[in-house]
């Protein structure tokens, strides 16, 4: 592996463990992240039903939807029709796509 590769491999790892949500939404520019409300999906001890993607990727051991085989699912296209915040979540998710 080569140096650039290595050191833009330990910068998507650093942003995925902790500011990007497992859908691949950026929590960073997430209002309710920065001002506290919300700790992200990656820092809730979820003891209730957490969302689909949390639950779906800890299921399946991966870190980001984009790691799935069966990326992008039905259920998760819908999800980044939703909004510009989720459109770029897909963006980023496909880039890493197996």
């Amino acid at each position: 592996m080569s140096e650039p590769y290595f050191l833009d491999w330990i910068e998507r790892r650093f942003a995925m463990e902790h500011t990007i949500a497992y859908c691949g939404v950026d929590c960073a520019a997430c209002s309710d992240y920065q001002t506290g409300v919300c700790p992200s999906c990656r820092r809730t001890d979820w003891k209730d039903d957490p969302c689909m993607p949390v639950r779906c990727c800890r299921d399946r051991g991966i870190d980001v939807c984009g790691q799935c085989r069966d990326f992008p699912c039905a259920d998760m296209r819908e999800f980044y029709a939703e909004s510009d915040s989720h459109r770029e979540a897909f963006e980023r998710m496909r880039a890493i796509s197996p």
